[in-house]
């Protein structure tokens, strides 16, 4: 093969390597906050609220009071649970007033259920749970009081000692119709949530400790067959209670238990107490952060995202990079746009890109929506590309239907 042959063959192959030449290469990526709904859809004109300490778990009970380590269970007569539920509702309503979602967020005094004993006798005298099939008795109670009456009873404590007793309202729970109307008056508030109800159960095992875990203690049995981690959990379960004050209803019970786990490499149980939480922190952080845990679920809330963009050599785009991180989206949404039809179709569909993002940091998902399809049709054969708009339109997809949802519409 001669010389020029070679020089002939050599461009070929420049040419092709050009060719397949991705967008891969000069991305770069810029943070942003957006809000996203909650699990709950609480109708929006619920914008005031008035909520309420109101555990009647507070006193110590024996059916909370064991933990465990590895195969070993010990009881603690420290009453940890009450100082956890403290924390737990106090990191819920300063997470919530953060979020800024409610008008107002009015906190009331907090009930105090140490000496009273619930019973629910009310509440089973009209709906026996041995006759679900008594359509008649299903109609004279609230079937969500019912479920909160299960949860009280199957963790109550029979032996307790206390002096008071509280009847569980077959209609209203924890309250009475006439608290209701109380509450409504004086605060003239759209919703009242009311915290009836917390517990947690704990331990912490090794990877010697017993091949199975403990039931509904959200550990998975594959764990303890193959891992050589120790781990550490706190199940957390709450009970939240919620009343329309307009309407003068107990809405919805909801009973919640969220596991928050350590999990660190161990040889054994010494080790891994050596490496993981002390007992009282890990309660008291797993409240902590099932407190906010239950903000997010109830309303919306601001996470931080990441989002891609292109970056480019070519002399006016690359001033772009100042602009973002001076957060002047729109002077670079000027350059870009100008670029949209560039003659080079990467530069262009890398500006129709980020013109997607723009219009995204602007708050207008449609015009953001539209420049990612273009974007995509650009260069549609280059396979990052193309998945990385295709990833971009579900996302800038779905922040369209979250709106909606806060929006109410």
């Amino acid at each position: 093969m001669s010389r020029y042959s070679n020089l002939t063959y050599l461009c070929i192959c420049l040419v092709f390597l050009q060719s397949c030449y991705s967008l891969s290469n000069n991305t770069s990526t810029v943070k942003l906050e957006i809000v996203i709904p909650g699990k709950v859809l609480l109708p929006p004109e619920y914008k005031k609220i008035a909520v309420r300490y109101n555990n009647a778990n507070i006193a110590l009970n024996p059916n909370f009071t064991d933990y465990r380590e590895d195969n070993v269970t010990f009881t603690d007569s420290t009453n940890l649970d009450s100082t956890a539920s403290e924390i737990y509702f106090q990191n819920f309503i300063y997470y919530l007033k953060n979020q800024q979602f409610f008008d107002s967020i009015i906190e009331l005094e907090p009930m105090n259920y140490s000496n009273i004993e619930l019973n629910d006798s009310l509440v089973y005298a009209q709906f026996k749970i041995d006759e679900p099939e008594d359509t008649s008795k299903q109609q004279t109670i609230n079937t969500e009081v019912f479920n909160f009456a299960k949860t009280v009873r199957s963790f109550s404590n029979p032996n307790s000692g206390k002096s008071k007793t509280k009847f569980v309202d077959p209609g209203f729970g924890l309250y009475s119709l006439e608290n209701i109307q109380q509450i409504a008056d004086s605060t003239v508030a759209d919703l009242l949530l009311s915290f009836d109800f917390f517990e947690s159960f704990d331990g912490i095992f090794s990877p010697k400790s017993t091949r199975e875990a403990p039931d509904n203690w959200n550990i998975d049995n594959d764990y303890f067959n193959n891992s050589k981690q120790a781990i550490e959990v706190v199940n957390v379960m709450s009970c939240w209670n919620f009343y329309d004050l307009k309407k003068q209803e107990f809405t919805f019970s909801y009973i919640k238990t969220d596991p928050v786990k350590w999990i660190e490499p161990a040889y054994g149980l010494k080790e891994a107490k050596r490496i993981l939480p002390p007992r009282r922190d890990a309660v008291l952080n797993a409240a902590d952060i099932a407190g906010s845990r239950f903000a997010e679920f109830l309303a919306p809330h601001w996470i931080e995202v990441e989002r891609m963009y292109y970056k480019s050599g070519q002399i006016e785009i690359k001033k772009t990079e100042e602009l973002i991180k001076q957060n002047r989206w729109l002077e670079a949404a000027e350059i870009w746009k100008k670029n949209t039809t560039n003659k080079n179709k990467k530069i262009a569909a890398k500006s129709m890109f980020n013109m997607a993002l723009a219009c995204e940091m602007n708050g207008d998902m449609d015009a953001a929506i539209d420049w990612a399809v273009k974007s995509f049709y650009a260069r549609h054969k280059d396979p990052y590309h193309s998945g990385s708009c295709q990833k971009y339109i579900s996302i800038l997809g779905q922040r369209k239907l979250d709106i909606k949802r806060i929006e109410g519409e």
